[in-house]
């Protein structure tokens, strides 16, 4: 980075940055049109008042939508916006395991079908799921194979980014991140654009609340082959990226200093853009920057804690859940211990890391933790950036799942204030993780949990990194 030596106000600057994602469209935008959200009662708020203020489209993805009182009243208020408004475009994409989870009587299906047939709401199932997979997983369970989990909102040319999903827990206590962009055509097109693409070789469900594959979808996703289904999913998707890169290469009139980069991470079908920024970003060995990073589960891929043990690793913070914070905390049967899971794993990566890495657990009494993403800050530079969007970092996120990332960068001084202040708000209630910490009986990983890790690799399932067991021999001592 010691080429950049002053302000990076203009393209040649912009251009020299090392880790900027290569050959990756972008817009610029005005930065006071970037707005961070700061709780999840705002982040409810702000949806309503931009449903309410929609005249164009609203166009929603995201992982479910929950069917409890927050749920109704959001529905409500679409429901309201397509009888005010009769040309409003309303389209929404949920994944359709996790979408119909629970049968007709739990999950979102009966809410949705008021909407039809004013809106098309698109359910995408993996293709990756099929045959005797498709017939012994159970509920739940299946869901690990893969999952539609883009949360991207949209209500004409205002874009919420964001982790969370739209159920009452994260509208109430459960943390994740909400940063809209106002007024931002060339963006709103593209989300727009992508969420058609998907929703193109997906379900759709009918006014009668049934669910049919849509005309649009030329092959079944799990009935017929599944490299031409793939093939059919990754043209679409990449040809809503090179739209967008035609139009972020014309004429722009907002100042340089401010640029947002979309990063689509779609691995089941060979589309890695985060998942290379991010390679790229872990590998550098430049100690003028520094990075926090954050997720819910910690669960990051063999790649990245191969870079992150690195001596030379970049100056980090690691941000995650406690046992207390996570989403699976005192849930019923098996799926309880799962937070201790997480313990063992956070426990083996904190032996491994270099010594400019560190853990930090995220606990606030009664609150859960869903924040994830990255920020980037520079000492040498007046740059600053941020990554925010649904990918966990793990495996599921980078192999199986869809997931959508944005890269905002800046050197506008208010912005970077936002964002730094959103980091220390996350930082508030994280506590330096170090030996002690899993000395603690909230930390004691019992025997059988350590070899059910362990199995659960063994049986390529790949909910927890390989690498990170792989340095341990800590099979029958304490989880100390």
């Amino acid at each position: 980075m010691e080429e950049i030596k002053v302000n990076l106000l203009d393209e040649a600057n912009y251009d020299s940055i090392e880790w900027l994602p290569e050959n990756a469209p972008y817009v610029k935008v005005d930065p006071e049109t970037i707005k961070v959200i700061e709780t999840p009662a705002e982040f409810y708020d702000k949806l309503l008042c931009l449903i309410r203020e929609a005249k164009e489209r609203i166009v929603i993805s995201t992982l479910y939508i929950g069917s409890g009182s927050y749920e109704k009243a959001l529905m409500n208020e679409l429901e309201k916006a397509l009888e005010i408004n009769p040309n409003l475009k309303m389209t929404i994409l949920m994944d359709y395991l996790r979408g119909t989870r629970g049968g007709a009587e739990n999950n979102s299906i009966l809410l949705l079908k008021r909407l039809l047939p004013r809106a098309s709401v698109y359910l995408f199932h993996t293709p990756c799921l099929r045959g005797l997979k498709k017939m012994i997983l159970p509920e739940r369970v299946n869901e690990v194979v893969g999952l539609q989990h883009m949360k991207l909102l949209l209500f004409d040319n205002h874009i919420i980014f964001t982790g969370a999903n739209l159920s009452e827990i994260y509208f109430t206590n459960r943390l994740d991140r909400y940063i809209l962009i106002e007024n931002c055509r060339k963006l709103a097109d593209f989300v727009d654009s992508l969420v058609e693409a998907v929703g193109s070789c997906s379900f759709m469900l009918n006014v009668r609340g049934t669910i049919s594959l849509s005309k649009s979808c030329d092959i079944h996703p799990f009935k017929e082959s599944l490299e031409a289904y793939k093939n059919m999913l990754h043209s679409r998707v990449m040809s809503t990226l090179n739209a967008f890169s035609k139009v972020s290469d014309s004429e722009n009139c907002f100042p340089a200093d401010t640029r947002i980069y979309p990063l689509l991470q779609m691995g089941i079908v060979s589309i890695n853009q985060e998942f290379e920024f991010l390679k790229n970003l872990l590998s550098m060995q430049n100690h003028q920057l520094s990075l926090t990073m954050s997720s819910g589960y910690f669960n990051f891929i063999d790649c990245y804690i191969d870079l992150l043990s690195n001596q030379n690793c970049l100056e980090m913070d690691i941000v995650h859940a406690s046992p207390q914070a996570n989403g699976f905390y005192q849930a019923s049967g098996l799926f309880g211990f799962i937070p201790l899971m997480y313990v063992y794993i956070s426990h083996l990566f904190h032996k491994i890391i270099g010594p400019t890495v560190r853990l930090f657990e995220y606990n606030r009494p009664r609150w859960s933790y869903h924040a994830k993403g990255l920020w980037i800050d520079s000492k040498q530079s007046s740059l600053s950036a941020t990554m925010i969007g649904s990918s966990n970092f793990g495996h599921r996120s980078v192999y199986r799942d869809l997931e959508a990332q944005f890269l905002i960068i800046t050197c506008n001084d208010k912005l970077k204030l936002k964002l730094q202040e959103e980091r220390l708000r996350i930082l508030d209630y994280a506590a330096k993780v170090d030996a002690a910490t899993f000395l603690r009986r909230d930390h004691f990983v019992p025997l059988w949990i350590r070899l059910i890790s362990r199995i659960v690799c063994c049986k390529c399932i790949n909910i927890l990194p390989y690498n990170a067991l792989r340095h341990s021999n800590d099979i029958n001592g304490t989880s100390a």
